[in-house]
């Protein structure tokens, strides 16, 4: 019995020692690629070497030397990536006498608000991924603008006129016919529908805003003569299918601007006859302040509350 558990424990031993002797190293991500290095230069004031924090349209230089130890390299890549995930590449092709070491500047102008981040990496002749130094670097955009996201608006109500239809853009306050005097300051529109009879024979509603500056306020049951100040913010007429824009294109003050300046922006009022053409789900208002700030409202939902109250869902990003 003896001899028996000998001889188990030496086939046991045996086993071992050759997985042992026949294990290899795997190869570290975190050294698999150390044959490329990245070098981000200081050349300029707006060159960015690690990180740094700029206001909105400002030029940001990434000015880089990438060097390959062992293997030609046939592209580089340079990699933006913001806050929500991947953005866009530019990809140089690289000559003969580029292969082993690649400078070049790129140059961008910051139009979003937070973190940008860029790493520059090569590929070889296969197109394979050859590194990137486990290197990048950051360029935050300081705030330029607000957002005020799902905000209420209710329809008027013409007898208690406690329902809040009015609606300050600076701040994302809603206010009512009957506090609205004392709010006048603050107020840019209040909004109101008008009943039609559509192509089928059916009751429909189409909502549109209007300024207390407006000449003719079309709610007639409302008296705002005794408003004052009232501000003179001028709008755009309903723009479809901006519900995308919103999120993915205005994303700084400067880009919210250009925006609101590729459409006509001078109504008092919006006069959509239909619901489609007037403040509908998913359509936008651009508008510009007193004060000459741009911003854009999407319609979120036309809907209504619990107590079947009619209401709008707006969001509101408003240069700083």
């Amino acid at each position: 019995m003896k001899i028996k558990n000998i001889s188990k424990f030496f086939l046991l031993a045996s086993g071992i020692f050759i997985l042992t002797s026949c294990k290899k190293e795997a190869n570290s991500i975190f050294d698999m690629f150390e044959d490329v290095t990245v070098t981000f230069n200081n050349s300029d004031p707006k060159a960015v070497v690690d990180y740094k924090q700029v206001n909105d349209n400002t030029e940001v230089w990434v000015d880089f030397t990438i060097n390959s130890a062992k293997e030609d390299m046939y592209t580089v890549t340079v990699e933006r990536t913001t806050g929500t995930g991947f953005d866009r590449s530019t990809v140089y092709t690289l000559s003969n006498d580029q292969r082993r070491s690649f400078s070049n500047v790129y140059k961008y102008t910051m139009q979003r608000d937070g973190k940008t981040s860029f790493r520059v990496f090569a590929r070889n002749q296969k197109g394979v991924y050859i590194g990137d130094g486990y290197k990048k670097v950051v360029v935050e955009g300081n705030p330029s603008y607000k957002v005020y996201a799902n905000r209420i608006i209710y329809l008027p109500d013409t007898v208690a006129k406690v329902q809040p239809s009015f609606f300050s853009l600076n701040d994302g306050t809603s206010f009512s016919y009957n506090n609205g005097s004392t709010n006048a300051a603050k107020i840019d529109f209040g909004i109101y529908r008008r009943m039609y009879t559509n192509s089928s024979g059916g009751i429909e509603y189409a909502i549109n805003l209007y300024s207390p500056s407006t000449p003719v306020i079309p709610l007639t049951v409302y008296d705002l003569s005794s408003w004052n100040p009232k501000r003179t913010t001028k709008f755009s007429a309903p723009v479809t299918s901006q519900a995308t824009p919103f999120v993915n294109s205005a994303v700084s003050g400067s880009t919210i601007e250009a925006l609101a300046k590729a459409r006509t922006i001078n109504l008092n009022a919006t006069v959509g006859a239909t619901a489609a053409a007037g403040l509908a789900a998913g359509s936008a208002v651009f508008f510009l302040t007193p004060e000459g700030k741009y911003g854009m409202m999407v319609i979120n939902s036309v809907t209504s509350d619990y107590e079947k109250r009619p209401l709008i869902n707006v969001s509101v990003k408003i240069q700083n």
